[in-house]
């Protein structure tokens, strides 16, 4: 049976001070996070949004990390990873991964070993 987005926070806020591995697939764009989570925060919509991105509901994963995109990896721009959460068709949780489906992207996120 699917996790519902509740779940998903649930099973994100039992990871708080671990590494996780996001996977973001989007397109033909495979984008790569480490981050030591600190916490994790639900942001409802907005309206009068300055763009679509920004005023979608989204989880918002805060912690220290790096994206690495094409190869190279940068620190995690203001300690924090967006998951918009806009056109949302599947959630999943295991012990040891979340996943997430929406119109935009598939994102996995998995515990660092």
């Amino acid at each position: 049976m699917p996790a519902s987005i509740a779940d998903v926070t649930e099973w994100l806020e039992a990871q708080v001070d671990k590494e996780l591995l996001v996977s973001k697939q989007e397109d033909d764009d495979l984008d790569e996070v480490r981050i030591r989570l600190g916490s994790v925060e639900h942001r409802a919509a907005k309206e009068n949004a300055l763009d679509d991105y920004t005023d979608s509901a989204a989880l918002l994963l805060r912690g220290m990390g790096t994206v690495v995109t094409e190869g190279r990896e940068a620190a995690l721009p203001m300690d924090t990873f967006e998951i918009p959460l806009e056109g949302l068709s599947l959630t999943e949780t295991a012990d040891d991964a979340a996943l997430l489906v929406t119109e935009r992207a598939r994102y996995k996120i998995e515990i660092g070993r």
